[in-house]
């Protein structure tokens, strides 16, 4: 942030009051145009995505029905962003920038579906990698030069020399001989958001490392159907609008544009495609279905009208997701070379610094499925068709759902290992962890917090809220460590090596102890020293049995 250094402690200590002639100091080192720059720049994207209309000529802010379906909670985050980023178009009537006298004409949603698409037909290597989406989607500005960007590409492909090739690209594209390092730095960090908005579309499927460095995108298979039709009824050129009041009608209204699926004819199509990839997805890994799954399978979508065959490709993507995941679990679970993968991970606090938040989730996720005693393990992530997550949990919900036959719990994980991290984590832990005792009034119910580290600052918070009350009732809240909760993994390790696994009643004793010691202590500093000898004498005690 462009601070000035005698002000930072102002950030790092929240507790410290900013004085007014500060804080306007902090504000002007900005360099703003003018003060109410600081508001159009927060407020661009929510324009921009639909959500708002919020500019000084529009009157009073307006939160659009996409906006409050974003806003609600309750939606459906691929939905959201696809009707989103369909809209999106350069020029349009709500914008100087991007005008058609510098050549822009595009919706760049769907241009980039053409040039994949396109791509795909004439080369054996699929979809973009990491490089050639930064390089050539950020300046793909025409929906005219998709053809001849898919060229170029292939040119990049076979070229000896790449980094001398994306020089004189660039080059050509901003009209100058002079390429300062930071435009071609750019690229990449526009290429990097612009993968991330359109992944939460599921239309694209991105193949990702945890670090969030390396990755690929391509079309995603399971929607190739409806990426045909849209392909037919799109060109990628930018949509011509009367005026203001008829392009702002169009991106708040969240019934336009018709889609082509909406005809039932296509919506067949697309059942149809969706059945066939499960199918032979089922065939090659030699899944045994269930009764209620081959009669999905074996349901005749010529007979079903337009909203059951919407509810029936529903029905069918949660099956395929849910086959998806047996098959990942039954590769994991006595995997033992990932499962000392994943210790080695757990236990290196600089590698796991560098992991994106939702991959972070995913990892936790997969120890959970690992140990192997669950009814289920919920993540609240969003996640593609392949399960894989577009991001990270929402703030209004705990990280992960868990159901045991002896208890249930809310995992809460983290990256913060700041002085924050006790205002950051420590009140929304809580409150997510009384929403679930709420709903699961029958049950045992224990929350695990995970960090890299935790700061004594949260130790001493979960502290009161075990040793006392939150909000009037004191609650079952176990802070480990990732290094600490890797003891459970290198536990199971052992276990597996003698032909045995943990159970979920050995989960239930850990935990129940390091609650009940709280009762046992003086403070929070012995609480924390005594969580990490429960875990070594429970570890001792489990290996013997």
């Amino acid at each position: 942030m462009n601070i000035p250094l005698a002000f930072r402690d102002y950030y790092n200590y929240l507790e410290k009051k900013i004085p007014y002639e500060v804080a306007e100091k902090i504000f002007y080192a900005q360099n703003y145009e003018d003060p109410p720059m600081r508001g159009r720049q927060s407020v661009n994207p929510l324009n921009k995505l639909g959500f708002s209309i919020a500019r000084e000529m529009a009157g009073d802010v307006k939160i659009t029905e996409l906006g409050n379906k974003f806003l609600s909670g309750d939606y459906d985050i691929g939905f959201i962003f696809f009707k989103s980023l369909l809209k999106i178009q350069f020029p349009n009537l709500w914008s100087e920038d991007f005008s058609e006298k510098e050549n822009f004409n595009v919706m760049p949603f769907i241009a980039v579906l053409h040039l994949i698409y396109r791509l795909n037909k004439k080369s054996k290597k699929k979809g973009l990698d990491k490089t050639e989406f930064s390089v050539f989607v950020p300046t793909l500005i025409n929906y005219n030069l998709i053809d001849e960007y898919l060229e170029k590409i292939i040119e990049f492909r076979e070229s000896k020399d790449q980094k001398n090739y994306i020089l004189n690209f660039v080059r050509e594209f901003y009209e100058t001989e002079k390429v300062p390092g930071k435009k071609i730095n750019n690229l990449f960090d526009y290429g990097d958001n612009i993968m991330r908005y359109f992944r939460l579309t599921r239309y694209f499927k991105v193949s990702m490392d945890p670090l969030g460095y390396y990755w690929n995108i391509d079309i995603e298979p399971l929607r190739i159907v409806e990426v045909e039709q849209l392909l037919g009824m799109y060109s990628g050129k930018a949509l011509e609008f009367k005026g203001s009041e008829e392009y702002l009608n169009y991106i708040s209204n969240i019934a336009k544009p018709e889609l082509p699926w909406e005809k039932e004819d296509n919506l067949r199509k697309i059942a149809n495609s969706v059945k066939s990839i499960i199918v032979n997805f089922v065939n090659e890994n030699k899944i045994t279905l269930t009764q209620s799954e081959h009669e999905i399978l074996t349901e005749d979508v010529q007979k079903m009208n337009k909203e059951q065959i919407e509810c029936y490709i529903s029905r069918l993507r949660s099956m395929g997701l849910k086959l998806k995941e047996q098959v990942k679990k039954l590769s994991l679970m006595d995997n033992l070379t990932k499962i000392e993968e994943i210790i080695l991970v757990l236990q290196d606090f600089k590698r796991l610094k560098k992991y994106e938040p939702e991959h972070f989730e995913k990892l936790i996720v997969e120890v959970l499925k690992i140990i192997n005693d669950e009814i289920l393990i919920k993540p609240n992530y969003p996640v593609d068709d392949d399960g894989e997550p577009i991001n990270h949990s929402p703030g209004n919900k705990a990280d992960i759902e868990c159901y045991y036959s002896k208890f249930k719990m809310v995992c809460e994980v983290t990256l913060n290992t700041s002085k924050l991290q006790w205002i950051q984590e420590g009140q929304p832990v809580m409150r997510h962890l009384r929403d679930f005792e709420i709903k699961n009034k029958d049950s045992d119910i224990f929350c695990i917090f995970i960090a890299p580290q935790i700061h004594k600052d949260t130790y001493s918070q979960f502290w009161i809220s075990v040793r006392y009350e939150y909000d009037g009732f004191p609650q079952r809240i176990v802070p480990l460590t990732t290094s600490q909760f890797a003891i459970l993994l290198k536990t199971l390790l052992e276990l597996i090596k003698k032909g045995k696994r943990l159970g979920n009643k050995d989960l239930y004793e850990l935990y129940s102890i390091i609650i009940s010691k709280s009762n046992q202590l003086n403070s929070f500093s012995e609480w924390i020293a005594s969580i990490e000898e429960t875990l070594i004498n429970w570890r001792q005690k489990v290996l013997m049995l």
